[in-house]
């Protein structure tokens, strides 16, 4: 069997990963969310249930005041001035509920994988990350978006599955709701775990 040229093979794989290499929009999708990611204090049944609660509650008291931000730096400027009111407003539903779990809320940096909802899927990547930890944090997480307003109807039946997907582009919403970047998507997500390793 003829060898392939080295040349020939690079640009083969140079080909493969400029085509699931991230386009302008998927790059803007970065560039305009803020996601939401809760630590539980352990796995156990009643930490986990309790992270749930945690979450309940601060997408019905905070998800509205980022509804009408119209761009992910108002969003993250308004996160910032509301850590205080989110820490506290946790703890107090933790003290209701019996427990006595200090609670940590952070604006900061953050990988994800890809990860795919009901009715559209997020590349792998770096956002910034509204960070709420219950307690040691060192139970399972769970995450969704906070800005724009996706996730807004697990917190309330009137919100419409689709509310605050209307604040992304129209390219955006194109990519994230076309299942066929899911493959994309995954592929970004391996390569990226790839050059972390060898990196």
């Amino acid at each position: 069997m003829k060898q392939i040229p080295k040349f020939a093979l690079y640009l083969l794989i140079a080909t493969m990963i400029l085509s699931v290499m991230p386009t302008d929009a998927e790059a803007e999708i970065y560039e305009d969310t803020v996601r939401l990611h809760i630590l539980a204090n352990s796995d156990s049944d009643d930490d986990q249930a309790l992270k749930l609660k945690v979450r309940d509650k601060l997408l019905s008291e905070y998800g509205e005041a980022l509804r009408g931000c119209g761009s992910k730096s108002v969003a993250e400027e308004t996160v910032r001035e509301l850590l205080p009111n989110i820490e506290s407003t946790a703890e107090v539903l933790i003290q209701e509920m019996g427990y006595s779990y200090t609670v940590r809320a952070t604006l900061t940096e953050e990988w994800y994988e890809t990860r795919d909802y009901e009715d559209f899927s997020l590349p792998c990547g770096t956002y910034s990350s509204l960070r709420v930890i219950i307690g040691e944090g060192e139970g399972q997480n769970w995450w969704c978006v906070m800005y724009p307003p996706l996730c807004m109807e697990l917190a309330t039946e009137d919100a419409p599955a689709d509310d605050g997907i209307i604040d992304y582009t129209g390219e955006e919403i194109r990519l994230i709701k076309n299942k066929k970047y899911n493959i994309k998507f995954k592929i970004l997500e391996e390569l990226s775990r790839t050059f972390a390793k060898n990196g």
